[in-house]
């Protein structure tokens, strides 16, 4: 869409609508195409899979981390264990549980306290969340999904980041797979 279309449509100016779209472009939601405007952005196959696997990736480095030591083993536990009672009592309240899942695995990464790790997940965050919500659509989904985080809870207290990789690593692949077969379905975030 144009910019003009959309100042007049929100009854703004122009410079408010292009800074938001230059947001939304740098979050990857938008594309903005010389002389057609802002378009949604459209992700393939390919693009979802790295995605994915660039988000497992940095969960994994700052897993690495939150595992290093029995202090930090401790601020994880004090972050991350209500979020899963929190995910438990909302496994009926879909939105929530989204929220909330993304929350976990966003703590994950904050939790390592590397700048780095953080600003690159940050820079995924937008179009993550929209396949998110496509990889759990079935009370099954979230059940597994509870189950998949107290696993990566208890071996994040264990100390095993290895152990807590590899939980979370299936964990990863497999809402992955979940969301690429509600977008083959046509079923669009």
């Amino acid at each position: 869409m144009l910019e003009q279309t959309l100042a007049e449509r929100f009854g703004t100016s122009r410079a408010p609508i292009r800074e938001a779209l230059y947001l939304l472009a740098q979050e990857g939601l938008v594309e903005r195409i010389p002389r057609k405007g802002a378009l949604v952005k459209k992700y393939t196959t390919r693009e979802i899979g790295e995605l994915y696997k660039i988000r497992v990736t940095l969960e994994e480095l700052a897993l690495e981390r939150d595992c290093d030591g029995p202090r930090m083993v401790r601020l994880s536990l004090i972050a991350l264990e209500p979020i899963v009672r929190e995910m438990e009592e909302s496994r009926r309240k879909i939105k929530r549980y989204h929220g909330l899942n993304f929350a976990f695995h966003k703590a994950i990464v904050e939790l390592s306290q590397s700048y780095v790790l953080l600003r690159l997940y940050t820079q995924i965050e937008g179009p993550l969340k929209m396949f998110l919500r496509l990889s759990m659509t079935a009370k099954e989904d979230v059940s597994k999904s509870i189950e998949d985080h107290k696993r990566i809870v208890s071996a994040i207290g264990e100390g095993d980041a290895a152990g807590a990789s590899k939980i979370l690593r299936a964990h990863e692949m497999d809402g992955m797979q979940r969301a690429l077969t509600a977008l083959r379905e046509g079923r669009l975030p």
